[in-house]
C-alpha cells in the first residue's frame, strides 16, 4: 500500500495501471502472490530505467525551481499519521494563503518510511516524531511536545495499574521513553484491553471510558470536553518530552521554494502548533 500512496493512487488502480503496461509491452513485470508483489527480471529491468528516465525528469524541475522566486511550483511534503487531523490543517491553510500558486502534494506514512522517503528524493520535507541521528538529512526541530496520560474522569497517577489501558501503535524511541516512565513508577505491567492503530482511536475508546491512554502532546484533546489529563515525569523530575523534527536534503535549500515552506515553518508560533 506503501507505493500506492506515494503515487496518489489506491490499490486497485495501480493493479490495473500495471496490467495495462504489462499488455502494451507483451511482458509479465510483477510476479503476485498472497504476501505481495515482486519484479521478473524483465520487471527490474524497466524500473530502473524508468528511475533514470524520472530522476532526470525530477532533476530539471528541481533546475527550474532554483531559478525562481519559490513562490509556484510543486512541494511534496511527507506527515505521521499523528498529524492529519491536529497539525497538518493548520500548516497547509497558512502557506497556501501566502503561496496560492504553490501545489502541495501530501504522503502520510510512519515516520520511518517518511525519512527514507525524503533520503531517496521522493520526498522534498518531511516531519517525523523521532531525530534519526543515523540519516544524512539535514533537520530542524519542529516541535516538543509533553506526554500526558488521559482518562475520561478526575484520577490519580498511582491508580494507572489498576485501570485498563488503551495502546496504540507509536514509533520505537516513543514506546522506550514510555516503558521507562512506567519501570521508573510501577512494579506491576499495564493492564492493557484494547490496542488501536491511531491516536484518535485512543481518544475515542478513552472517552467511552474503556481505559487510559497516553499522547504526545495536549493539541490531541485540545477541543474534547470531558477528558482529564496529567503530565509525565521521570523519577528525577525531567518532562517526558518527544520532539517532532522537519528533515530535508543538504541541497534542498538551494530550491527556493522548499526554502520558502522551511522558513514558514520556522515562523509558526508554538500556539499555532
Amino acid at each position: 500500500m506503501i507505493m500506492a500512496d506515494l503515487l496518489f493512487l489506491s490499490q486497485p488502480a495501480l493493479t490495473k495501471r500495471i496490467r495495462v503496461i504489462e499488455d502494451e509491452l507483451g511482458i509479465q513485470l510483477l510476479i503476485r502472490n498472497r504476501n505481495g508483489s515482486v519484479f521478473t527480471p524483465e520487471g527490474e529491468r524497466l524500473a530502473a530505467k524508468a528511475e533514470r528516465v524520472l530522476a532526470t525528469i525530477q532533476d530539471a524541475k528541481d533546475e527550474a525551481s532554483v531559478s525562481g522566486t519559490g513562490t509556484a511550483g510543486s512541494l511534496r511534503l511527507g506527515f505521521p499519521y499523528s498529524f492529519v487531523r491536529h497539525v497538518l490543517p493548520s500548516i497547509l491553510d497558512g502557506f497556501t494563503k501566502l503561496y496560492p500558486d504553490v501545489e502541495l502534494r501530501i504522503v502520510t506514512l510512519p515516520s520511518q518510511e517518511l525519512i527514507r522517503c525524503t533520503e531517496d528524493g521522493t520526498i522534498d520535507v518531511c516531519f517525523a516524531r523521532y531525530n534519526a541521528e543515523d540519516s544524512v538529512l539535514e533537520r530542524q526541530l519542529f516541535s516538543e511536545d509533553q506526554a500526558l496520560v488521559v482518562y475520561n474522569r478526575p484520577f490519580r497517577l498511582s491508580e494507572l495499574p489498576s485501570l485498563p489501558y488503551v495502546d496504540f501503535a507509536m514509533n520505537p524511541g516513543t514506546e522506550s521513553a514510555l516503558s521507562r516512565w512506567w519501570n521508573e513508577h510501577y512494579d506491576s505491567p499495564q493492564q492493557t484491553k484494547l490496542k488501536v492503530t491511531t491516536s484518535d482511536a485512543c481518544v475515542a475508546m478513552v472517552k467511552h471510558g474503556l481505559g487510559y491512554g497516553f499522547l504526545l502532546g495536549g493539541r490531541y484533546i485540545r477541543n474534547e470536553n470531558g477528558l482529564y489529563s496529567l503530565p509525565l515525569e521521570y523519577r528525577d523530575g525531567t518532562r517526558l518530552t518527544r520532539k517532532t523534527w522537519v528533515f530535508f536534503r543538504q541541497d534542498s535549500k538551494r530550491n527556493p521554494l522548499i526554502n520558502n515552506f522551511l522558513n514558514f515553518v520556522s515562523s509558526l508560533p508554538p500556539d499555532h502548533i
